[in-house]
């Protein structure tokens, strides 16, 4: 077991930033995507720009670049790689996606004014990286037969909406070094405030003491453990353990109702009260409400 820890991620969730905090912490060197694409662009007697213009239509550049990353791999120790399919090519390595709220996604990518991306406002920069994360989606599952968003590829998965880049990198360090020794942590770290009920306030009785949620088209949703949310909200939390339940929207649940017809039993009143009863708003609603 190599010291390698992988960093997949949504658009905008702030793997460069964690990636150095993470640095800090671990004194790993980082290999970014741009890192071995300019090796690459290198090697080839290219600029970065001219490979990836090359790259839309010669899958040659992607061979290449996966090669490296294997490689890399193989032949490097205590490294933090950022990289979309890293996870997919060094199976051994600690994999961890950061997940990130699509608005606060775009709004970072945004106010970052990004040279190289034509983000004129808010709404077409989120407009932009939906359409260039379906893209992606589709390219990585034509090329390669994967899902990569789907959280189950990875050991821990982080959102990084309102935490720090150094509290994210606490936490993956923790969990890393848990990992290492065969030790338990949970999995998956989310903010309160991505979480969606799947009870009415006037129903909620549980007094679970564990988290357990589902996803549907990727909205997250509490299945049990609606009490410990809204103590997190009263707390302010950001972060907070939570188990997954299932990914999958035919999967039953142990209520006897699908992930699909559970999701659709969620209707805008009840988010409404739920925003009312804690004193938030979400950034964006389901369609099926």
């Amino acid at each position: 077991m190599k010291n390698i820890i992988v960093m997949s991620g949504d658009i905008g969730s702030g793997k460069s930033s964690v990636a150095t905090e993470l640095k800090q912490l671990t004194g790993f060197d980082i290999i970014g995507t741009g890192t071995i694409q300019r090796a690459i662009a290198t090697r080839r007697g290219l600029t970065t720009l001219e490979l990836n213009e090359i790259s839309q239509t010669d899958r040659s550049v992607d061979d290449e670049i996966d090669a490296y990353v294997i490689e890399t791999g193989k032949t490097q120790d205590r490294l933090i790689m950022d990289s979309r399919l890293a996870w997919h090519f060094i199976p051994t390595a600690f994999k961890v996606f950061l997940a990130v709220d699509v608005v606060v996604g775009a709004e970072r990518v945004f106010n970052a004014s990004r040279n190289d991306e034509k983000n004129e406002s808010l709404e077409i920069t989120l407009k932009n990286n939906l359409k260039r994360q379906t893209i992606e989606d589709q390219r990585f599952n034509q090329l390669y037969n994967i899902h990569f968003r789907k959280y189950g590829n990875y050991d821990l998965i982080i959102d990084t909406s309102y935490a720090t880049p150094l509290a994210i990198a606490k936490k993956i360090n923790d969990c890393f070094n848990a990992w290492l020794k065969q030790q338990s942590f949970s999995s998956l770290w989310i903010t309160p405030k991505k979480l969606l009920p799947s009870l009415a306030l006037d129903v909620i009785g549980d007094d679970h003491q564990e988290l357990n949620v589902f996803i549907y088209k990727e909205f997250i949703y509490i299945h049990q453990g609606h009490r410990l949310i809204i103590e997190a909200h009263r707390a302010d939390n950001d972060l907070i353990p939570a188990k997954i339940i299932t990914e999958e929207e035919y999967k039953l649940l142990n209520d006897g109702v699908t992930v699909a017809e559970a999701a659709h039993k969620v209707s805008l009143a009840i988010l409404k009260d739920w925003e009312e009863a804690l004193g938030f708003k979400y950034t964006r609603y389901p369609e099926v409400v």
